[in-house]
Formats: structure tokens, sequence, C-alpha cells
């Protein structure tokens, strides 16, 4: 059974479009201050493609406490709820006694990166090869290129602006990624 929390700790929340709510803030009707999801208690959670959220906020700045009840639609739209605060807190909690608890994040440790390849810098001091492959975005592909050293040897050219690099890997004008020899 989900039991009241920091609302922090319930996000984020994945919706089935894919949209998530990752932070939430509320002003402070007293100082209008922002006040996060770190300084909420309370639940939080994804029914029927909809975040149905209830809390009690504490302001940082002023310690004002006041109540937080509303509903995030799939779109992002934060709604008020129309329901009594009293009655929605009950539905609430009744709507997700069946939760898991969210797990506790303060203990958790950050896994280390995974190595990614080397993204060359323009100034970068580079040999190239005088044998050329071909051409891309108008410009010549050399067969191999040594920086630092090491050779790599032309692997594919990188059109788009997600990529991902192995560590046996080097981004080459922002544009031609080559594999180490």
């Amino acid at each position: 059974m989900a039991r009241p929390d920091k609302i922090s700790r319930f996000l984020p929340l994945t919706f089935a479009n894919g949209n998530s709510v990752r932070r939430f803030g509320k002003h402070c009707p007293q100082c209008r201050a922002m006040v996060g999801a770190e300084h909420m208690e309370g639940i939080a959670s994804l029914k029927q493609s909809k975040i149905f959220l209830s809390a009690e906020a504490c302001c940082p700045q002023c310690h004002q406490r006041f109540p937080v009840a509303c509903v995030i639609t799939d779109d992002k739209r934060v709604h008020r709820v129309l329901l009594p605060l009293w009655m929605f807190r009950i539905w609430l909690n009744s709507a997700t006694r069946h939760d898991p608890q969210p797990e506790n994040r303060d203990n958790w440790e950050v896994e280390p990166e995974t190595p990614q390849g080397l993204t060359l810098p323009a100034d970068a001091e580079v040999v190239r090869s005088e044998e050329i492959l071909g051409r891309f975005q108008g410009e010549p592909i050399s067969a191999w290129i040594e920086y630092q050293g090491q050779r790599f040897v032309f692997d594919r050219a990188a059109p788009g602006n997600s990529l991902s690099l192995t560590p046996n890997e080097l981004l080459f004008e922002g544009r031609l990624i080559y594999r180490q020899q």
C-alpha cells in the first residue's frame, strides 16, 4: 500500500504516450515562492492516463503549510480537483491501496558512466591519409586519420545529432566516425 511520502519520491511518472512528469511545483499562496515536490508530503499515482496528486506542501521560504490537490493529464496540463479535499484524499488512498511504496532513492548509488568514444575539437591536430574514400556533405572522407599517435580507420558517417560512440570510436569534424585500428 502506498503511504504518504515526499512527492518527489513518486516521480518521475511516465504516461503511455511517452510524456513524463519528472518535477512538480506550486506557488506558495502566502509568499508566492515556488514550492517543489521535495517539500510536499502526500501521494501521487498514475491511474487511467492521469496523475492524481494529493499532498500537504510546506514553503521553504515562509514555512506556510497548504494543501495541494490536482490531476495531471498526459499532455502535462494540471487541473484543479473539484471534489472536497477530504473526499479526494479518501478516494486516492483507496485507489492506491494496492500500489507499491516508492523505493528509497536517498540511498541509491550513481552507476559509473560507461566509457564513451572521443569527440575531437575543431582545432585538434590530426594527420589525414591522402587516400580519399568518397565525399559526405560535400567534404572528402579520408581513409584514416592519426590523432595523438593512434591511427583511426573510417567506419561510418554520422548524419544525425543523436549518436552513440563506443570506447574505441572517434567523432571527427562532427560528421565522420573513425574506429581505432
